[in-house]
């Protein structure tokens, strides 16, 4: 009995044994992983512009004030003139097409350019009298600057030598008709810079409102001042009216006795790529005629060597 008693025992021990391992509850689950970290990059100004930087204001359309605003086709063509030197002074890393081009067109519009030239003197010559000389070489600096702005020269460049194909593929007979389109297509690099550096400070601006940045953040920069607008289109002594017309000049009308103009030279029809480099030295200023008013006239710059 003793032995049967001691058999059942251990029976139920090892049972609770059983039951006891049975109820042992599992360990719970590790924890889940932590998010990645996501780095929170402050923006940075675009093409490696200087931060802080001051932009123009805009116009009733919606495009950036610049120095090449309501120009008239004379001053449309000796802008387009200045570009094409910066383009040949600062495009040189990217080959020498820029200034290859500038050479040439030097060369073979030399007439329409003089006569821009005069032309543009007039115009302040008529509108400020002895202080045209000084107000017309301080536009010329703020072109020039512009056109130099070191961000955009890369994306510059490329459109600089279109313009300069165009410009060798025309006549010269047809280059103050086209002068402020192509002004224009010079200028659309800068007015994208522009824009690019705008949406930069929105987005600088959105990154210190939700990560907290403590760097102080100029988010509307003073806009730059308006440039000065350069003088309309004066009437040449002699009764000679221009036989141009542009949106942005009011040209007195073509007396009935006025003869058409000599066509100015132009490219050879028929070569395949741009005419040879013909280098020539400055153009002179032609002497005044006793008839006419003395005015200061600005040579055209010796070709870039």
């Amino acid at each position: 009995m003793s032995a049967t008693r001691r058999f059942y025992g251990r029976i139920s021990l090892v049972s609770l044994a059983v039951l006891a391992a049975c109820s042992t509850p599992k360990p719970p689950p590790p924890p889940p992983a932590p998010p990645p970290v996501v780095p929170t990059i402050r923006p940075m100004p675009p093409s490696n512009a200087a931060e802080g930087m001051s932009l123009p204001t805009k116009d009733e359309e919606g495009d950036y004030l610049t120095p090449n605003r309501k120009v008239t086709s004379n001053t449309a063509l000796w802008h387009v003139r200045m570009a094409l030197n910066v383009a040949a002074l600062n495009c040189e890393k990217y080959g020498a097409t820029a200034r290859n081009q500038y050479n040439q067109i030097l060369t073979v519009h030399r007439a329409v350019l003089t006569d821009a030239n005069a032309a543009v003197d007039r115009n302040y010559k008529v509108a400020y009298g002895r202080a045209g000389v000084g107000s017309r070489e301080q536009l010329n600096t703020i072109v020039y600057n512009f056109f130099a702005l070191p961000p955009v020269i890369k994306s510059f460049c490329p459109v600089a030598t279109t313009v300069g194909a165009k410009i060798l593929a025309m006549p010269s007979g047809a280059l103050l008709a086209n002068a402020p389109a192509l002004l224009k297509e010079l200028e659309k690099p800068y007015q994208e810079f522009y824009a690019a550096y705008a949406d930069y400070l929105r987005r600088l601006a959105e990154w210190q409102s939700r990560f907290g940045g403590t760097v102080t953040v100029v988010v509307s920069p003073t806009p730059l001042p308006p440039p000065p607008v350069p003088p309309g289109e004066a009437p040449p002594p002699g009764g000679w009216s221009p036989s141009y017309s542009s949106a942005l000049e009011k040209a007195a009308p073509v007396p009935t006795d006025a003869s058409p103009a000599a066509p100015a030279a132009s490219v050879t029809p028929g070569l395949s790529g741009p005419p040879a480099v013909t280098r020539t030295r400055p153009v002179q200023p032609a002497a005044p005629t006793p008839a006419g008013p003395t005015l200061p006239v600005q040579p055209l710059p010796a070709p870039v060597e």
